[in-house]
C-alpha cells in the first residue's frame, strides 16, 4: 500500500506521511480528508529533495508539528512524484 505525502495548508513547509487507505484526497492541493484508520507520521520540514529511490521527500526534524486540525492537511505538491 502506497504512502501519501501530506502538508498543512497553513504551514506548507511541513510534511506528514500516511497510508493511502487513511485519506480521500488524490491530487496535490486536495483536502486529505483523514478518516482515522491509520496513524499520520510527522516527517518534519521538507528540503524539497526527493529520496534517490523516489520513495518520498527528504525532511529535517528541526521543526515541531503545527497545532492545526487534521482537516487542514492536504496532498503535498511532490506526492505524484513518489514511485513506490
Amino acid at each position: 500500500m502506497r504512502h501519501r505525502i501530506l502538508t498543512c495548508r497553513n504551514h506548507p513547509e511541513l510534511r506528514w506521511s500516511v497510508k493511502e487507505i487513511a485519506i480521500g484526497g488524490v491530487n496535490p492541493g486536495d483536502p486529505a480528508r483523514y478518516n482515522g484508520c491509520r496513524n499520520i507520521a510527522f516527517l518534519g520540514r521538507t528540503t524539497g529533495v526527493m529520496h534517490g529511490d523516489l520513495s518520498g521527500v527528504r525532511c529535517t526534524r528541526d521543526e515541531y508539528e503545527c497545532i492545526c486540525p487534521a482537516s487542514d492537511l492536504i496532498i503535498a505538491p511532490e506526492d505524484p512524484q513518489v514511485q513506490r
